[in-house]
């Protein structure tokens, strides 16, 4: 009697259950939301169920995961395990099995980096491996198998040191449901590429291999899997769009002038996000070679006295993944704290770069053709200097972490253009507390030498060089966060609209965590700002609605393209105090005549800081 009755309540719940899942189904988004940041668990809005693709080619069956509308196919190598003799060599292109099923439901690896949080508002890093090299693919659900949805391709920042596609910062549900409900549906691929010491070492022994370089390379691998495969989940390989963020828009660029530009590049349309060529600092320095034979020192591999030999190498491919990650990511961020930014990068390898990124930009040896949207954020300096910047020596030294090259002239000429008097109104005390002048004065600075300026350089060479046509580059600066609640409870308001804000707007994420402002006007700008990038994907144009979108160097003349830096350009401006406007920027201009959104951005003074930090001298100082 008692079980029949204990029976009974689970067939009854199972029918409540059922019921509330069909009824409460249009709250599906509201309730995900609730239960999220309270921890309750409800089982019926767990409602995913297998999806199946064919890969016809090779007869292999991919298993993924159908979600609220998309399906979403997770951990597919696109190369194999780069462990062993594969450590630090270019990527091997996976090889199924014929007939094979590949379970895709769920995510894998992060490539090898720190363990542990990172923001309040991203993944926490617990499950790395060699065996990482793989995608994230998400696409609306039902997607027929000739749709031939045009393609966008996410390669993740994290300044070459840590993140992966799968951190919860990079979720691409609202910006597939949406692009699908605007009737724009498109595919999301995320890559996940090798980091830190296992990316990027170099050496004598790896430089005569050709094997450096080895996370741009992965990427590179990683498009062309897209270029060849994407077909199989209703994609169109020939509308793919990359899209990086940080260094992964930096990436993009090199992927641009990688080889000199003589191999065609497996995208079409590219987006750069807070980054392009000179975000990697020094390319032909010896920094990251001397930082490669301290971890073959640290970990005993040093073979006859010689750190550049085959025999070093070696060793270092047989030593134990754990220690050289412990050993290379301790190292990495003692040098530049918090997470080892700039430690190991991409360096002039004489075959995947061939030079300094801006040298070949200037020699137009790049691939052409390829539309571009370039961007930078308002306060994109901001992580970086530390609080306790108050003197003029302090805000060299911010950014001489960096930059280690530039004259005793550069630095004063630098002091010069950006006056501390410039910097006094944005100070808060009431609300950031003791933070002066001078930190905003040299995080304005960082982020226009390692962003806003090389956006710029980038934009105007290309267009310069033959790249594009001068109606195919767009410029967007991005004024709105939703992480001031987040940056509030980190003890760090000072940050503001700062690096990676634009990230939630363009993916449009609906549910962002730590703490982070999922208010309504947030979510309606995101909307905003990811169908302007969707239209883009799907069109080759951002324009759209009322308030528009001006290509950067629309109309430029002859004459003007000899110059070496442009003396006009439009962007979009997103967020702020001035909403969605298009600004039009002219050096010689009277600013009594301009709107307040171009007061705004006048404000930078981009002509003047741009035009020296882009000349050969600076360039030069730099290493860009």
């Amino acid at each position: 009697m008692a079980s029949r009755a204990i029976s009974l309540l689970l067939g009854l719940g199972a029918l409540v259950f059922g019921l509330l899942a069909v009824f409460l189904e249009p709250f599906r988004d509201f309730l995900l939301f609730n239960v999220d940041n309270y921890n309750i668990k409800l089982p019926f809005l767990e409602r995913a169920s297998s999806v199946i693709i064919i890969n016809h080619t090779g007869e292999i069956t991919y298993i993924g995961r159908h979600s609220n509308g998309i399906d979403h196919f997770q951990n597919v190598f696109y190369a194999e395990d780069t462990s062993g003799q594969n450590r630090f060599a270019p990527p091997v292109p996976i090889k199924h099995e014929k007939g094979s099923s590949i379970d895709a439901s769920r995510s894998g690896a992060w490539c090898p980096q720190g363990t542990g949080d990172i923001l309040p508002f991203t993944s926490k890093v617990v499950n790395i491996s060699e065996n990482c090299l793989s995608l994230r693919i998400a696409r609306p659900h039902g997607t027929a198998p000739d749709a031939k949805l045009p393609v966008m391709v996410w390669i993740h920042g994290g300044g070459h040191a840590l993140g992966s596609t799968s951190d919860v910062l990079y979720e691409p549900d609202g910006l597939v449901k949406q692009a699908t409900v605007d009737g724009q549906p498109i595919i999301f691929v995320g890559i996940n590429y090798r980091l830190g010491f296992f990316g990027f070492a170099t050496s004598k022994a790896l430089l005569d291999a050709k094997h450096t370089n080895a996370g741009v390379r992965d990427q590179r691998a990683a498009l062309e899997w897209v270029r060849d495969n994407i077909e199989s989940f209703g994609g169109d390989p020939q509308r793919v769009t990359a899209i990086g963020q940080s260094v992964g828009g930096s990436d993009i660029a090199l992927q641009l002038l990688a080889f000199g530009g003589k191999d065609d590049v497996p995208f079409q349309q590219a987006i750069m996000m807070s980054g392009t060529h000179g975000v990697n600092i020094n390319t032909k320095s010896d920094l990251v070679a001397n930082n490669t034979e301290a971890i073959a020192r640290g970990v005993g591999c040093i073979k006859n006295g010689d750190s550049q030999s085959v025999e070093t190498l070696q060793c270092l491919r047989e030593a134990p993944f754990e220690l050289l990650t412990n050993l290379s990511v301790a190292a990495s961020r003692t040098a530049r704290p918090p997470f080892g930014e700039a430690f190991f990068y991409p360096t002039y390898d004489n075959d995947f770069l061939i030079d300094r990124p801006s040298q070949l930009l200037r020699a137009g040896k790049f691939t052409k053709g390829v539309p571009v949207i370039a961007s930078w954020v308002a306060n994109e300096g901001a992580w970086y200097p530390p609080p306790t910047t108050s003197t003029d020596e302090d805000v060299l030294a911010s950014f001489g972490l960096w930059f280690t090259g530039h004259s005793e002239s550069t630095k004063a000429k630098l002091l010069e253009l950006y006056p501390v008097e410039d910097f006094e109104s944005m100070v808060r005390p009431e609300y950031d507390g003791p933070i002066t002048a001078q930190y905003y004065r040299a995080a304005q600075l960082i982020k226009d030498f390692w962003f806003t300026c090389p956006v710029l350089d980038f934009a105007w060479q290309y267009v310069k060089n033959g790249g594009i046509e001068s109606s195919q580059l767009r410029i967007y600066e991005h004024n709105a966060t939703r992480f001031t609640p987040s940056y509030e409870m980190m003890g760090v308001p000072m940050w503001r609209v700062a690096h990676l804000s634009d990230i939630p707007y363009v993916l449009n994420i609906q549910r962002l965590g730590g703490g982070a402002d999922n208010s309504a006007a947030q979510l309606e700008l995101a909307k905003t700002m990811s169908r302007s990038i969707v239209k883009f994907v799907t069109s080759g144009s951002p324009d759209g609605g009322s308030e528009g979108w001006p290509a950067a160097f629309d109309g430029v003349t002859k004459e003007e393209l000899k110059t070496h830096f442009p003396s006009r350009f439009a962007l979009k401006l997103f967020g702020g105090p001035h909403g969605n406007a298009a600004v039009s920027l002219r050096k010689d201009e009277n600013e009594a005549a301009s709107t307040a959104a171009e007061q705004a951005v006048k404000w930078e003074k981009l002509f003047e800081r741009c035009e020296f930090i882009n000349s050969e001298k600076v360039r030069e100082e730099s290493g860009v």
